[in-house]
């Protein structure tokens, strides 16, 4: 008997499958030809606020349900949701000093500012009204089974169909994973949490600072998608388990002693990641490279890692010698051979003229300036096999690669 009282009831239950129906409902309809059949705008900025709205009253009406987090403790959950909001913005300004800033794409006139309001506002409100319910009938203590099948949900309703349509690569689907799923699902997961705790306000809280900013600031960080991505699946998964330690001592269910060593685990485990795949993907002044073939023999070897410092200016360029070993790009190629000879064409651009150590006979093509990546400064021997062995025939076709 003890344990059917935390067993969601029928009545329950039946709401829930209401709330969720209702919910794929109107993502199906939000990417159908409805919307253009009525007008484009009137649906996004009446139509689909409107039924949101709808979907939260609805909640409203259902009977009452109650957060598990203790009530005395909600203020402090609001309070630090407002502060983890306010950490993501800082993080992702930090981030767009380092790849940039750009224009915001949205109207900011008074009517425009106010119309994004309420048809993002809505939809955070009624997403969050509905998860908050969900989590409440089906799950009285913390089941993080429940939180991911329910984070899954709500991250699947706010990506477009379209989006799932234009896999058709492998490479597609890894890059839509890490720039869009994965991101929106982290978040989804600390809202689920959140709403577990304090109620649908603490995540609309997070919500509204994180989306506010994307839609009503003038100016935004222009990233790079790798960096967007780290930022969107680290910041929430960070902010998840700094809630955790936070709320569980305040409760006292957790010893300070193990949440900060664990926090702090996660922490450098997370910032390590971070660099290693910032340093593999070439976010660094210096990126590593596989050589495929053994034109530079002895110097790099088949398998070979090489470590390529960027040149990123004509100041670079220019500085460039004969005897250096660059590594350029022909078609879709990566080469990186020795430069033998410099030229000045007519128009006074450099190009140049190089040749494997291991080849009898020049490049037959000359290199130009915009074709250069960098640099090579450093050979690690054999590191690279594993990837070589992992890549297939065809991302490389050979007639592209000279020996």
């Amino acid at each position: 008997m003890i344990e059917k009282k935390y067993l969601p009831t029928r009545k329950s239950n039946s709401k829930c499958l209401i709330l969720i129906g209702l919910m794929i409902g109107l993502y199906l309809i939000d990417n159908s030809s409805v919307a253009s059949r009525v007008g484009s705008q009137l649906f996004i900025y009446y139509i689909k606020p409107a039924l949101w709205m709808g979907l939260t009253l609805l909640v409203w009406w259902f009977p009452k349900t109650h957060p598990k987090g203790k009530l005395r403790l909600r203020g402090f959950v609001n309070l630090w949701t407002l502060n983890l909001g306010i950490i993501y913005i800082v993080v992702s300004i930090l981030a767009g000093i380092i790849d940039g800033f750009g224009r915001s794409p949205y109207s900011h006139t008074s009517i425009g500012i106010l119309m994004n309001i309420i048809t993002v506002g809505s939809a955070i409100v009624g997403i969050e009204f509905i998860r908050s319910y969900l989590i409440s009938n089906l799950t009285k203590e913390e089941n993080y089974l429940v939180f991911v099948l329910i984070a899954l949900l709500m991250t699947i309703v706010t990506i477009s169909l379209n989006r799932f349509f234009n896999l058709k690569e492998l490479k597609d689907v890894v890059k839509f994973i890490a720039q869009y799923f994965a991101p929106e699902f982290c978040k989804n997961l600390l809202a689920t949490y959140l709403v577990f705790l304090g109620g649908p306000l603490p995540a609309i809280i997070y919500r509204a600072i994180v989306e506010g900013f994307h839609w009503l600031s003038p100016i935004l960080p222009n990233l790079q998608w790798i960096t967007k991505a780290l930022i969107g699946i680290l910041c929430p998964l960070f902010s998840l388990l700094a809630i955790q330690g936070i709320y569980g001592k305040e409760a006292r269910k957790i010893k300070r002693e193990d949440e900060e060593e664990g926090l702090l685990g996660w922490m450098i485990t997370s910032l390590v990641s971070i660099g290693m795949i910032w340093f593999a993907v070439g976010v660094f002044p210096i990126y590593p490279s596989v050589v495929a073939t053994g034109s530079m023999e002895p110097m790099i070897y088949p398998g070979d890692v090489i470590l390529v410092e960027k040149i990123t200016d004509i100041k670079d360029i220019h500085q460039l010698k004969v005897g250096d070993v660059i590594q350029f790009q022909r078609e879709r190629i990566l080469i990186s051979h020795r430069i033998i000879e410099i030229k000045e064409d007519d128009e006074g651009i450099l190009r140049y003229r190089t040749q494997g150590d291991n080849n009898s006979a020049p490049d037959t093509e000359l290199v130009g300036p915009e074709d250069i990546r960098g640099t090579i400064k450093k050979v690690v021997p054999k590191v690279g096999w594993p990837t070589l062995l992992l890549k297939q025939k065809k991302d490389a076709p050979m007639d592209y690669i000279e020996f």
